[in-house]
């Protein structure tokens, strides 16, 4: 009878923990799409310095534990697959194109909605990127975030 008890009281304390994630991933664009994982909407701007810009839309996979998987295609870089790992702090985008990045972002809270900057150099042209999730998977969030950035230059 213990045992029942206690498996009844675990199954709803996880079912409470559970409502709030579910209401706070919806209002963020948000859908359940496992037990411990949330996909929302994903948008990356890619500025160069040449002048050549390009939008990339997909999906940013987080989950529970502070992991990201990303998913993403351009029309010019193609196919793109990226993570974060929270342990390490590094943030990964690798692209059929031959666009990549990778930088050690330090360890974040996982947030539902957001932008990140990117910068380096792709064929050895300086650029800037932005990458937002959630509600600020939208070309207006990442050019705000990109316009930020340099103001800060």
């Amino acid at each position: 009878m213990k045992k029942v008890l206690l498996a009844l009281t675990f199954s709803f304390a996880l079912t409470g923990c559970e409502v709030p994630v579910m209401i706070a991933a919806d209002q963020n664009q948000g859908e359940m799409t496992g037990m411990f994982e949330i996909t929302f909407p994903a948008m990356m701007l890619v500025q160069r310095a040449d002048g050549v810009e390009e939008i990339l839309e997909g999906n940013l996979i987080g989950h529970a534990n502070g992991n990201a998987r990303y998913d993403v295609n351009g029309p010019v870089s193609g196919h793109c697959t990226g993570a974060y790992t929270k342990n390490t702090g590094v943030n990964t985008i690798t692209c059929e194109g031959g666009f990549t990045y990778s930088e050690n972002v330090g360890r974040q809270r996982a947030k539902m909605s957001g932008t990140n900057i990117a910068t380096g150099t792709y064929d050895g042209v300086a650029y800037v990127g932005a990458f937002g999730w959630g509600n600020d998977a939208n070309e207006a969030a990442v050019r705000q975030a990109i316009e930020e950035y340099k103001s800060t230059l």
